[in-house]
C-alpha cells in the first residue's frame, strides 16, 4: 500500500467551536459529523496521522528525527541511521543514543478523539465498515506507541481524551506504564486491528496485513527486550527496578509467539517474494526496491517529486557522471559486504589475490550483494563505475605488510605506493579511477569505501534530474522479506529451529546464495556478553544481508542489547583496489577508512533519554532511563 503524500487543510470540529457560537458555518470547514459520519470523511481525518507515522525513511535524520516535507532533506542521508550505526561510511555522524525527543502525544490525541467519539456514528455504517475503520484507528495508535516504546521502554498509556480546561494539572500528569504493559498495549491495539480491518485497502491506507506486519516487527522487538535486557547490568537502576525498562525474561516467549503468529497471518495474504527479473538475481534484487507493483511490498511511503521528493539518488552517486548534485555522501562498509558470499582477498599465504581486471572481484560475489552495491565496471545511466585507490610499483609481500593502509608501513612508502588526485598518472597510467578514492578526499565524489550503494537507486532517472528533492522512489515500510526473517527469528527463539530455516532458505534461494540452507549449529558463543547459538547468529547475520541499509540495523542492535558490543571502537573498513604496475594485475586490500574514524556506542544506548522538557511538565515520568 502506498502512502500518497498530499496536503489537506482540515479544520476539525473540536477546533472551531467559536464559529458555532457565532452561528457561522464557513464553507470548507468540516466538523466532526462531516468527518466521522462518512467513510470519505474518516479518510480525510486520518490523512495527517498517516503523514506523521514514525517511518524512518529517506528523510529521517538520526540526529534530528522526523523531518516534515522538504525541510533540508538533502542533508538527511549523511545524517542517516545507516551512517550512525556504521552500515555506511560518510560524514562523521555521532551515536545519538540520547535521542531526539520523539513524543507524539498530539498525534495520539487525534486518534483517541476518533476512537472515543466514533461509536456515536455507528448507525451510519454497516458492521464491516465500522469495525474496519475502528481497527484502522487502533493500528495508527499502535504505530505511534511503537515509535516510543522502542526508544524509551515504558511510556504513559493514554486512551481517553484529556480536557486541560476541566482536568486538574495533577490528573493530567499520567505516569509511565511498565515496559511490559506498553508493549502489551501495542499488541492489543494491533490484535484488534488484525481482527477487524479489511484484507484490502485503497492506496495509501493500511489493511489487516499491514497491521500484522507492524505486529510482527513490534513483538519481535519486545521478545528480544524481554530475553536480553537482563544482560545489560541495569539491575541497580531505578527505572529497571520499577519495571519501566526491561521485561521479565519469562515473558519473552509470549512476545515471540505473537510475532510468529503475525508472520503466519501474512503468509496467507496476497504477498510473494519478488522474482520478476529471474534468472538475473542481482537485477531482480535491485528492482525489488524500484518496482511499485512488487508483490513483496506490504506497505510503502511514496513521493511525487513535486510537492514531496527526496534526495537519495543525488546523495548516493558521484557527480557529475551519475548525479547533478554534490555527489556521494556515503559508501558501503567492507565488514557488511563480507557478510555476503564474498571472494577471498588473500591466498593461503596471506598474499593478496591477483585479478586480471578490477571487475573480476565480482565473479565470486553473491547476486544479492551485486544488487545492493555498485562495484567497478557496473553501469548506471549510460556510464561505468571506475573505482581504484592507487598504484603499487610492486607488491611482493602479504596483505598484512600494508598495515590496513597505514602510511607508516614500509611497503606504502611514497616511492612504492602512488596515491593521486583526479587525473594524476604514474608512467602514463591513471593512478585513481574517475570514481575512485582520490587523495584530495575533501570532494564528496570519492568512493570512500571502494564501492557505492545500489539499493533504492532509481536507474531510470536521467542524470540531469538527479538533484535536490526530485527522487520519487517509494520507501518500503514493510515487505515480505523482512517478515520472513522476523518469523524465522521468532520461530528459532521458540525452539522451532528447522521451521526457522525454512524461511531463511526461501530468502537465500531468492538471493542466489551458494548455500541456501546451512546446517543447524547449536554451538554457543558469548561474543555479546551472553550465550548465543551459531544458528541464531546466522539468522541475525541474514538480516544484515537482506535488510542492509533499510534502517533496521540500528534497532536490531538496540533490541538485541548489543549496540555497545558491536560498536565498540569499531573501525569502518574500506575495499581498496590497487594496480600492481610491474605485474599488470590488480589486488584488493582491507583498509581502515582514511579518516581513521571509529564508531562507539555506550551501554545506555539501549534506551533513549525521556525528554527533559516532558519531565519538567510531568515529574511522574521519572525515574529517568538507565545511566542518564
Amino acid at each position: 500500500m502506498k502512502i500518497k503524500l498530499i496536503i489537506l487543510s482540515l479544520i476539525f470540529g473540536f477546533t472551531v467551536s467559536s464559529c458555532h457560537e457565532l452561528e457561522l458555518e464557513p464553507k470548507g470547514i468540516l466538523g466532526e459529523p462531516e468527518l466521522f459520519g462518512t467513510a470519505f470523511g474518516v479518510q480525510k481525518y486520518f490523512v495527517q496521522s498517516y503523514m506523521n507515522l514514525p517511518i524512518e525513511d529517506f528523510i529521517y535524520y538520526a540526529n534530528k528525527g522526523y523531518m516534515p516535507g522538504n525541510n533540508n532533506s538533502w542533508q538527511a542521508y549523511k545524517n542517516s541511521l545507516a551512517s550512525m550505526s556504521g552500515e555506511i561510511y560518510g560524514w562523521n555522524v555521532n551515536i545519538f543514543e540520547a535521542g531526539v525527543g520523539y513524543w507524539p502525544y498530539d498525534d495520539i490525541r487525534i486518534i483517541n478523539i476518533f476512537i472515543n467519539n466514533f461509536p456515536n456514528y455507528k448507525s451510519k455504517y454497516d458492521d464491516a465498515t465500522y469495525n474496519s475503520l475502528m481497527g484502522e484507528a487502533r493500528f495508527l495508535r499502535a504505530f505511534f506507541y511503537q515509535g516510543m516504546a522502542k526508544r524509551y521502554g515504558g511510556v504513559p498509556i493514554i486512551t481517553e481524551v484529556q480536557d486541560p480546561v476541566t482536568t486538574s494539572a495533577e490528573d493530567l500528569q499520567i505516569p509511565r506504564a511498565s515496559e511490559y504493559d506498553t508493549w502489551k498495549f501495542i499488541y492489543e491495539d494491533l490484535k484488534f486491528a488484525m481482527e477487524n480491518m479489511s484484507a484490502k485497502s485503497t492506496a495509501g491506507r493500511a489493511n489487516k496485513y499491514v497491521a500484522a506486519a507492524l505486529m510482527s516487527r513490534s513483538m519481535l522487538y519486545a521478545g528480544r527486550i524481554a530475553k536480553y535486557t537482563q544482560y545489560l547490568g541495569f539491575e541497580s537502576e531505578s527505572a529497571m527496578q520499577g519495571g519501566f525498562v526491561g521485561i521479565d525474561p519469562s515473558k519473552a516467549n509470549e512476545f515471540f509467539q505473537y510475532a510468529y503468529d503475525a508472520g503466519l497471518c501474512i503468509e496467507n495474504g496476497p504477498y510473494a517474494l519478488y522474482v520478476k527479473n529471474y534468472p538475473d538475481k542481482a537485477t531482480n534484487f535491485a528492482n525489488l526496491f524500484l518496482d511499485k507493483t512488487s508483490a513483496e511490498t506490504i506497505f510503502s511511503k511514496g513521493y511525487d517529486g513535486l510537492i514531496f521528493g527526496h534526495c537519495y539518488d543525488a546523495l548516493m552517486s558521484p557527480n557529475p557522471d551519475f548525479s547533478s548534485f554534490v555527489g556521494a555522501e556515503g559508501g558501503p562498509v567492507l565488514q557488511h559486504m563480507q557478510l555476503y558470499d564474498f571472494p577471498a582477498l588473500t591466498d593461503e599465504q596471506g598474499k593478496p589475490v591477483r585479478f586480471a581486471k578490477r571487475s573480476d572481484i565480482k565473479n565470486e560475489m553473491e547476486p544479492r550483494l551485486l544488487g545492493t552495491c555498485y562495484f567497478d565496471g557496473d553501469e548506471l545511466r549510460g556510464k561505468k563505475f571506475d573505482i581504484q585507490r592507487g598504484i603499487y610499483v610492486e607488491f611482493e609481500g602479504t596483505a598484512a605488510d600494508a598495515q590496513s593502509g597505514s602510511n607508516a608501513a614500509s611497503i606504502n612508502s611514497t616511492a612504492n605506493r602512488k596515491l593521486g588526485k583526479k587525473g594524476d598518472k604514474y608512467n602514463g597510467v591513471l593512478i585513481t579511477g574517475n570514481h575512485g578514492m582520490f587523495e584530495n578526499k575533501g570532494g564528496e565524489n570519492n568512493a570512500f569505501m571502494g564501492a557505492f550503494i545500489r539499493k533504492y537507486i532509481d536507474v531510470n532517472l536521467p542524470t540531469e534530474m538527479v538533484r535536490v528533492n526530485k527522487s520519487t522512489t517509494s520507501w518500503i515500510v514493510f515487505r515480505l522479506g523482512e517478515i520472513y526473517l522476523n518469523t524465522a527469528e521468532a520461530a528459532y527463539e521458540l525452539g522451532k529451529r528447522s521451521e526457522a530455516f525454512d524461511y531463511v532458505e526461501a530468502i537465500r534461494e531468492r538471493a542466489g546464495c551458494k548455500i541456501i540452507r546451512p546446517d543447524i549449529d547449536q554451538a554457543t558463543s558469548s561474543n555479546y556478553g551472553y550465550p548465543i547459538e551459531a544458528s541464531l547468529q546466522f539468522i541475525r547475520d541474514e538480516r544484515g544481508r537482506e535488510l542492509y541499509c533499510e534502517n533496521h540495523y540500528w534497532w536490531d542492535l538496540k533490541t538485541w542489547r548489543i549496540t555497545d558490543q558491536v560498536l565498540n571502537n569499531r573501525y569502518l573498513r574500506a575495499l581498496a583496489c590497487y594496480y600492481i604496475f610491474d605485474e599488470g594485475k590488480y589486488i584488493y586490500l582491507d583498509e581502515v577508512n582514511r579518516d581513521n574514524r571509529t564508531k562507539t556506542a555506550p551501554k545506555r544506548s539501549a534506551y533513549e533519554r525521556i525528554p527533559q522538557g516532558e519531565i519538567n511538565k510531568n515529574p511522574k515520568l521519572l525515574p529517568q532511563n538507565p545511566l542518564y
